[in-house]
């Protein structure tokens, strides 16, 4: 009977031992820091699923979604002293448009423990991030783009041409805009990853205005017949949609008088096709061209559009095929440009 009743007595204390097992939540479940991961030494978050493999997940997101929200305020803050310390310019849509994603997806996140809830049957996970790991991963990278940035910066700075030293300088920017975000990273690790800049975003971005402002362009646009090939007039709806775009990119666009311009010539030519119907169709064909750096240099962008528009009524289809052409070369012609200062003239 004693060892029935020693039997019945050691089998509730394993059932109470085991309840509590389950039932008490690890401390790190309920806000302590595990003894293995100080936080002088990682970063961290939980996530929670129905499964190990969806709790993995939202935990991984929860910590991406921490160290984010931490660089938004301090990309704010060195934007901030780029800016006040250099004087910095934003005198086009092109280099105020930069903008750092701050939605990263981190490398190097480990998830080493996990706890389910017999209450809920909930999975807990604890994502980990360990700072001097993460601090290795942004010097690696930010060598490699220091050392871009120094190519640029001093082919900017030492071209013959104004138009490759313009193109330079864009890249300059998009690059230190770049290693402003490792920069950001860094801080948010609270360890210095990067050495200090010579040439901080806001300089960059200053020199870069400054090269806009230096070079004109002068726009002509013409209506040209599509047989004979002579000229019928100006399209002013058109050159003023290009020199618009052009103003958007920071650049001045002068009169066609003014010394050294950087011509700009565009084309339409529309003809009417007979296609045995009340409709009448007009097709139209557009050209455009930058010209190179120098005399007699190719052109720097070649575009090419064409089209067709009709109406029951000759000249409202000769009018939509005139707006939709002017539309569709001034769309093309700004594309191939910002293609070619963004992508180094790889079109």
């Amino acid at each position: 009977m004693k060892g029935i009743r020693r039997s019945a007595l050691g089998l509730c204390l394993l059932g109470l031992i085991g309840c509590a097992g389950f039932a008490s939540p690890p401390g790190w479940v309920v806000g302590e820091r595990p003894e293995d991961y100080p936080v002088e030494s990682w970063i961290s978050a939980f996530g929670t699923g129905e499964s190990l493999a969806a709790a993995q997940a939202a935990a991984k997101g929860e910590l991406s979604r921490v160290f984010s929200a931490e660089l938004v305020s301090e990309i704010e803050l060195i934007d901030r002293e780029s800016t006040t310390t250099d004087g910095a310019k934003q005198s086009s849509d092109w280099l105020g448009r930069t903008q750092i994603r701050t939605d990263l997806e981190l490398q190097g996140v480990e998830v080493p423990l996990h706890w389910r809830d017999p209450r809920t049957d909930q999975i807990w996970v604890l994502a980990v991030l360990e700072r001097r790991k993460e601090c290795a991963r942004i010097r690696s990278e930010g060598r490699d783009l220091a050392d871009e940035l120094e190519f640029f910066v001093n082919e900017s700075r030492g071209a013959s041409s104004l138009l490759i030293a313009i193109r330079s300088s864009t890249r300059a920017v998009e690059l230190g805009t770049q290693l402003d975000l490792l920069q950001a990273r860094s801080r948010v690790l609270g360890i210095r990853c990067l050495d200090e800049r010579f040439d901080s975003t806001g300089l960059l971005r200053r020199e870069a205005a400054e090269l806009r402002q230096r070079v004109h362009f002068v726009v002509r646009a013409r209506d040209v017949d599509a047989e004979e090939g002579f000229e019928r007039g100006a399209l002013p709806g058109l050159r003023d949609t290009i020199a618009a775009n052009l103003s958007r990119l920071g650049f001045r666009v002068g009169a066609d008088a003014e010394a050294g311009g950087v011509a700009v010539d565009a084309e339409l030519r529309l003809s009417r096709v007979e296609r045995g119907t009340d409709w009448v169709e007009y097709r139209f064909e557009g050209a455009a061209e930058i010209a190179g750096p120098g005399q007699g240099e190719a052109a720097v962008v070649v575009v090419e559009v064409r089209g067709a528009e009709s109406h029951p009524e000759a000249s409202s289809a000769r009018l939509r095929a005139l707006r939709a052409g002017e539309r569709a070369l001034a769309h093309e012609l700004d594309r191939k440009l910002r293609a070619f200062l963004e992508a180094g003239g790889g079109l």
